[in-house]
């Protein structure tokens, strides 16, 4: 069997063709079963930005520190709404109390998350540069989007059946065999895993508002990996 050496994490297949034949009519004593695997591979831009802002902040008690959050996340999206490519979501929220040596509450202190998605490189960095004045940046992401991994998977999957029934070709030649039956296939495709350019930040204490100027993204590209596997009779 010939396989190519796995460069991602398996997804789950995209579908499975049902048996041709019933069982009873492949029990040919003069027929050998072949099960086989190929895959191809194609390299796509990133065409997608996915990044993480939050706010955060300590106060003396937890309802002056639920205002400041708020205000800080509502200031956020209010920002967004300008940029109408960027898809903004509330990420996770939470406060917790902070002690002293003693071991007693002196404090609390809190985080609230935005999140933000786009395909649109210029709006996205923009709006990052922006929440960048009173926000931190848990991170950016670089992704291949699903209608262009879509797009690509209608392109490689005739290629990668064409490559296994190729091996069938070679082995049926091989064996001395004239009929091939694709009684099985299983088509699945290997997801890349995003491209990370920031890391979280571990300053504690939110700053005061700042000019940040525009970062000059590269998003990269990604490996994309579609696998098929076929079983097959051989007559």
């Amino acid at each position: 069997m010939t396989r190519l050496t796995t460069l991602l994490s398996l997804a789950a297949p995209l579908f499975l063709l049902a048996p041709l034949a019933p069982a009873a009519e492949r029990a040919d004593p003069a027929a050998t079963v072949l099960n086989l695997s190929a895959s191809t591979q194609r390299e796509i831009a990133n065409d997608q930005m996915i990044a993480t802002l939050y706010v955060q902040d300590r106060q003396p008690q937890p309802g002056v520190l639920a205002n400041r959050l708020n205000q800080l996340i509502n200031r956020a999206q209010s920002d967004a709404r300008g940029y109408k490519n960027v898809e903004v979501s509330s990420g996770s929220y939470n406060s917790w109390p902070a002690y002293n040596k003693s071991g007693k509450i002196d404090g609390w202190q809190g985080r609230a998350e935005l999140k933000l998605k786009t395909r649109d490189m210029a709006q996205g960095s923009e709006l990052i540069a922006k929440l960048q004045g009173y926000m931190l940046l848990e991170g950016v992401q670089f992704v291949v989007s699903d209608d262009a991994r879509h797009a690509a998977e209608k392109a490689m999957i005739p290629e990668a059946i064409a490559a296994l029934m190729e091996q069938a070709q070679i082995a049926a030649k091989a064996l001395g065999k004239n009929t091939l039956n694709m009684h099985q296939l299983t088509i699945g495709n290997q997801m890349p895993p995003p491209v990370p350019l920031l890391m979280r930040s571990k300053t504690l204490a939110m700053a005061a508002d700042a000019e940040v100027a525009q970062a000059e993204w590269q998003p990269g590209r990604s490996q994309l990996q579609l696998q098929v596997n076929g079983q097959l009779e051989l007559r």
